[in-house]
């Protein structure tokens, strides 16, 4: 009598397994990215996916954090994002360094929030960080890198994706100074990006604050457009705080405008972040077709002091599935079995493999029929049998075999 299996052996909730061929464009998109990050000169680190949980404060991330304890009692999280590892580890090893530091990183975090809603429990970010700098050249230097790694994936600016850029400390300013009492409130629902809550709490207030509450977040528009920017600088008025945040953000569209980086970027002052930690300039990256960002980032210049180095920061994170679902459709990789289990097979599969051309050696004598139904199976193009000065090749898909040379086989199959 067979045993009865205890409990089902599938994924948990939120996770799955990832095959080929998906599997291969996540990888070789990471691989795309990390490339452009060094670029640009960012160096990449690895931080532990276990955190102690003194790490992560913000009150969001720690209710999506999936938690456990060590032998000691102590509470650990598995990392629900990278940014504040990412404090963690500049503060305590890289303190004898000069700043600023530039960090890139393409790592798996972990969240409870949104399962079963369209969103995973595990997901794999890659972004990066740039810490001891307050200029706002650097802010834009991270958004224009941003925008380089979509457009080196096949993405276009303000056709396939649309960056959108806010500034958080121009809202928050208006609100500390014209209305104190509801700032906190406000601030919250716009977070959440519930206007709805935002126009309640403005019926609260005086009609001439209330007005300004609820017309600063729907200031929208195209950033090569100055009438937003224009619109925005009526309600700073002598408000320090917003004038300062309203002429950060214009020094930021300068840099972004010498890169030629303001296609696809749209002004939002509603946009203030969805992390606690956020202090200036902000931004998401919506691509067509799909009903969450793929990036978001911005600046935050208190999140360090928390470990002891108040230092500058900003920085971005691409969701890699987010943005493979969204990337334009590729040729499958050129890849050819060679059947045989001689040693003149593992010669001929060596020597085709050093001409370039990615070869899966299947080391048995199958026949051409199921040799072509592997073949297919593994998103092969070509069959191929080891031959006299040459290989017997053949398509996977039926075609006639022929006998070629193993120049004439690279070049097949490579073109």
């Amino acid at each position: 009598m067979r045993e009865k299996t205890p409990r089902k052996f599938s994924t948990t909730p939120g996770t799955r397994d990832v095959l080929p061929p998906e599997s291969t464009r996540l990888l070789d998109a990471q691989a795309r990215v990390l490339e452009r990050f060094r670029l640009h000169g960012f160096r990449e680190i690895v931080t532990p996916a276990l955190e102690y949980s003194e790490v992560i404060e913000e009150p969001k991330l720690r209710d999506s954090a999936f938690k456990l304890f060590d032998p000691d009692n102590q509470m650990l999280l598995l990392r629900p994002e990278v940014t504040t590892p990412v404090a963690r580890l500049v503060a305590q090893r890289l303190r004898n360094s000069p700043p600023p530091y530039k960090l890139s990183y393409s790592l798996p975090v972990y969240r409870r929030t949104g399962v079963g809603r369209g969103q995973s429990a595990e997901f794999r970010q890659a972004g990066v960080e740039a810490v001891g700098s307050a200029s706002p050249g650097e802010d834009a230097g991270t958004i224009a890198l941003l925008v380089d790694v979509l457009r080196t994936l096949g993405l276009r600016p303000g056709t396939d994706f649309a960056l959108v850029l806010g500034q958080a400390a121009f809202y928050r300013g208006y609100l500390n100074s014209a209305a104190p009492g509801a700032a906190s409130g406000v601030l919250a629902a716009l977070a959440d990006k519930d206007l709805v809550r935002v126009d309640e709490i403005s019926y609260t207030l005086q009609p001439e604050v209330a007005a300004s509450v609820r017309e600063i977040p729907r200031l929208v528009g195209p950033a090569a457009d100055g009438s937003v920017l224009e619109r925005a600088g009526r309600y700073a008025g002598e408000n320090e705080e917003a004038a300062a945040a309203l002429e950060n953000l214009h020094r930021i569209l300068e840099h972004l405008q010498a890169v030629g980086c303001l296609d696809g970027v749209m002004l939002d002052f509603g946009l203030i972040g969805r992390h606690d930690y956020y202090t200036g300039a902000v931004y998401e990256v919506y691509a067509s077709g799909l009903g969450f960002t793929v990036a978001n980032g911005g600046r935050y210049d208190n999140l360090l002091r928390r470990f002891g180095e108040p230092l500058p920061a900003t920085g971005f994170a691409i969701s890699l599935e987010r943005l493979v679902s969204v990337l334009p459709d590729e040729e499958p990789a050129p890849l050819v079995v060679l059947v045989g289990a001689s040693v003149e097979a593992t010669r001929t599969a060596a020597d085709l493999r050093g001409s370039g051309v990615p070869v899966l050696h299947l080391a048995e004598d199958l026949p051409p029929a199921q040799a072509a139904e592997y073949a297919r199976s593994v998103d092969a193009g070509w069959v191929c049998y080891p031959a006299p000065d040459g290989v017997k090749l053949a398509a996977a898909d039926g075609g006639e075999p022929e006998i070629v040379s193993l120049e004439e086989c690279a070049g097949r199959v490579l073109s």
